[in-house]
Formats: structure tokens, C-alpha cells, sequence
């Protein structure tokens, strides 16, 4: 009898692992896939999966996939079975040369201002400014010299960058009616007139206020500090992208490279009230399109993570109940919401991050909430 139920046991947990593995792979997946150069690791699981941020779930204890950097354009991508459960096996090209690159989570090339020219920092107000140049005029280019207020922790020598700010992002949330529209930040980072030009569509809030999570800046000119004078640094201007205005902001050139070499994974715990804050290009975002959140290293967000994204349900007064419009709208009910796509984290700073649609079934617009990716 306990023979019986041992065999009963094992075959349960078989169908119950089958099942699963079942339910995690695409339908008419692929049994093999060429890499081509231009593939990033999501296309590459997406191919396989229903769901790409879980191909940790058959490629995890695969010797042959330990690591992603070692998928190449030209390797061959397999689907294999071991012991009932399905596992991602790559068998080299044999072709590969000192100088090729392996496929990133990324396609870098598509994102390169959001890797090199763009940072968000969520201490604006403190950072240090360009107060003026050599000939007392308010802009700056390559080789002229400018004078840099309140610059710390940097020796003679050392290469900063200086910013100008673009957008203050607050993670608050006012609905389609009231939200606020971008503007032109002023030397000082004021919001001036609103102009509604700028490519954020956002909840825009001020430095310090509950709010606020950061503000982004682009990068306009690179240097290197010749002289420190009390609370004044010299920096000679070593490339300039534009001119440089007093009131631009400087901090340390950021070490290091970007590191395209990581993978779909959920995020951490983030509640049920976490919002898209802000949309490129406009107002609505579709596939591929870049959205920012109020999420960053601080809430422990890493490159790769992914979440699902929900359209808020709408609010709809019951005219059928009730005959009398004042009735009706008294007795307002809350649509469901529903899911619209997925988003994945590609670059983090303290508090927010730069996130990638990567499919969308409508049309996503700031505001709407961010869930687990298995969230149903």
C-alpha cells in the first residue's frame, strides 16, 4: 500500500511539473533558434516563453547556460528535455572572435541617451553649479574655463560632467484632468512658463516637496578640474555638447560602463499604489517606448526587473439604477483594472528608474499601476 501510494506521489508531482513547464512555454515555440546580431536575451526567451522574465525557471541548473554574457550571434539555441522538464541548452558556433560582442538584454545602440547623457538625481537642489566663466560671460565651450560653486569630494585633475536640468518628476498622481505639464526649468531648476513641448507628459513636483523623487538631467559638456579655491573650483571644458549656462549642475564623471549583460527577473514588492510617473514622447506609450517610475536602488530595483502594467478601471455612475443624475452619480462604481503590458527596468538611480515597455496590448499612460508580473 505505501509502494502505491509513493508511485501515486511521484506521478502526481511529474503531471503537476509537466504542467507547469507546459504552461511556461509559447505556444508553437521553437524547437532551435539561430542568434542574429541585433537579438537581446528577452527576444530570445520570448521566443520560448509565454512569459520572458521567467526563463530563469528552465534555464536555471542548465550547465551549458550558467551564464548569458556567453550567447553569441551564430550560437544555436535548444530545447531540451531532462527528466520530463524542458531547459535551454546552447551549443556554440564555433566562430566566434576575440572582438565579438554576446547578445545583451538590450539593444544599447536604441537607448544610448539614456545610458550616457541622462542622470537623475534626487538631491538637485544641493549639487554643485556653474556660477561663471573665465571672461564673465554666463556660457561656456570646449576650453574656456568655468567656475564650478560648492564642488566637494573631487580632487585637481579628476574629469566631472555638468548637467542642465530637464524635468523634476513627482511620484503624486492627479488624474487626466489636473495633471501637470512640463516646462522650462529655469538657472535655478524654478519651473517657468508651462510650454507642454518638452518630451516628458508627467506629474511634474519641486525639489523638497513630499512628493518629489528626482530630476533628470541632460548631460551638456564634460571637464576637468585645474584649481580648488575654497568653495570654488576652476574646470577647463574638455567636450562641450552645447553651450554651458550658469546654474548648470556638476558632479563627478560616473565610473564605469554600462553592464547590458543581465536578465528578466520580477522586482521587489513595491505595494498596490506604485504608478508610472512619466511617459516619453508623449502621453501614451506603446512597445519599446521608454516610461519612468518611481522606483530606484533605494527600494532595492535592479536592471532586469520586470513589472506588469494595469489600467486603472474606470468610474462609471449607474444611470440604470438610478433615473436622476444627481442619484446616479452618488452611486459610482469602480471598474475592474485591467492588464496592459509589461515593463522592464534597464537603468536605476535612488528613487527612480528608466523602464522599457516590451509589449503592451493598449495603449499605457502615466498613472497607471505597476503589479508583479505574474499578477493576474
Amino acid at each position: 500500500m505505501r509502494k502505491l501510494l509513493v508511485a501515486l506521489t511521484m506521478s502526481a508531482s511529474l503531471l503537476v511539473m509537466q504542467s507547469a513547464a507546459a504552461n511556461t512555454l509559447k505556444t508553437g515555440h521553437p524547437t532551435e533558434y539561430v542568434v542574429v546580431k541585433g537579438d537581446t536575451l528577452w527576444d530570445i526567451a520570448g521566443r520560448f516563453l509565454d512569459k520572458p522574465w521567467q526563463w530563469p525557471q528552465i534555464w536555471k541548473g542548465n550547465p551549458q547556460i550558467k551564464n548569458p554574457n556567453l550567447i553569441y550571434p551564430g550560437d544555436m539555441v535548444r530545447l531540451v528535455y531532462i527528466d520530463g522538464k524542458p531547459y535551454l541548452s546552447v551549443n556554440d558556433s564555433g566562430t566566434r572572435s576575440s572582438g565579438d560582442s554576446p547578445v545583451g538584454a538590450i539593444d544599447t545602440s536604441m537607448y544610448r541617451a539614456y545610458l550616457k547623457d541622462l542622470r537623475i538625481s534626487s538631491d538637485f537642489k544641493t549639487m554643485p553649479y556653474v556660477l561663471g566663466n573665465q571672461e564673465g560671460h554666463l556660457l561656456g565651450t570646449t576650453d574656456r574655463v568655468v567656475y564650478v560653486q560648492g564642488l566637494k569630494d573631487v580632487g585637481v585633475g579628476e574629469t566631472v560632467e555638468i548637467f542642465r536640468a530637464t524635468m523634476h518628476f513627482g511620484s503624486g498622481y492627479m488624474n487626466p484632468h489636473n495633471r501637470l505639464s512640463t516646462s522650462h526649468l529655469d538657472a535655478r531648476g524654478d519651473r517657468m512658463a508651462v510650454d507642454g513641448e518638452h518630451l516628458w507628459n508627467t506629474t511634474s513636483d519641486k525639489p523638497g516637496s513630499r512628493t518629489y523623487v528626482g530630476t533628470e538631467m541632460v548631460r551638456v559638456a564634460n571637464g576637468v578640474v585645474s584649481k580648488l579655491s575654497s568653495d570654488t573650483a576652476t574646470v577647463i571644458v574638455t567636450e562641450a555638447n552645447r553651450e554651458i549656462r550658469q546654474g548648470d549642475r556638476v558632479a563627478p564623471a560616473a565610473g564605469g560602463d554600462y553592464d547590458p549583460y543581465y536578465y528578466p527577473s520580477p522586482g521587489p514588492d513595491i505595494g498596490a499604489e506604485m504608478r508610472i510617473i512619466a511617459v516619453r514622447d508623449g502621453m501614451i506609450a506603446g512597445g519599446r517606448t521608454i516610461v519612468a517610475i518611481p522606483l530606484g536602488s533605494l527600494q532595492g530595483v535592479l536592471n532586469g526587473n520586470t513589472y506588469s502594467i494595469w489600467r486603472p478601471g474606470d468610474v462609471e455612475a449607474d444611470r440604470i439604477k438610478h433615473g436622476n443624475e444627481i442619484a446616479a452619480q452618488s452611486n459610482r462604481k469602480h471598474m475592474p483594472q485591467e492588464r496592459v503590458g509589461t515593463l522592464m527596468v534597464f537603468r536605476t538611480f535612488d528613487k527612480t528608474s528608466y523602464a522599457i515597455v516590451m509589449n503592451n496590448a493598449l495603449p499605457i499612460m502615466p498613472g497607471y499601476f505597476l503589479r508583479h508580473p505574474d499578477a493576474n
